[in-house]
């Protein structure tokens, strides 16, 4: 068990921001805390067990956000049918030369 803070875990690589992961611990009551940080009194984690949840359990919101919005975009620009625009390509009214 290799005991640490939050700043320690956020300095492993591929780890959210020392804030997403307050985030994160705020909204998992299950996340691997020995002791809860508070009033000046740091959080005591284990981080090997605390990056393994992290791993496993993170997502990040941003690229999902970005794609549906560019989706959103997409379907509203290009029509859901083609319709042909009368007169353009009816060529029944050209006389023949």
């Amino acid at each position: 068990m290799n005991l640490g803070t939050l700043d320690d875990l956020g300095r492993i690589g591929d780890m959210p921001s020392v804030p997403s992961i307050r985030r994160l611990i705020a909204a998992r009551k299950d996340f691997p805390v020995i002791q809860r940080g508070q009033y000046g009194k740091p959080y005591i984690l284990d981080l090997d067990a605390a990056a393994a949840f992290i791993r496993e359990h993170w997502r990040d919101g941003r690229n999902e956000r970005r794609l549906r919005r560019l989706a959103e975009k997409q379907a509203a620009v290009i029509p859901s049918k083609q319709h042909v625009l009368p007169g353009l390509f009816d060529l029944s009214d050209v006389p023949a030369t």
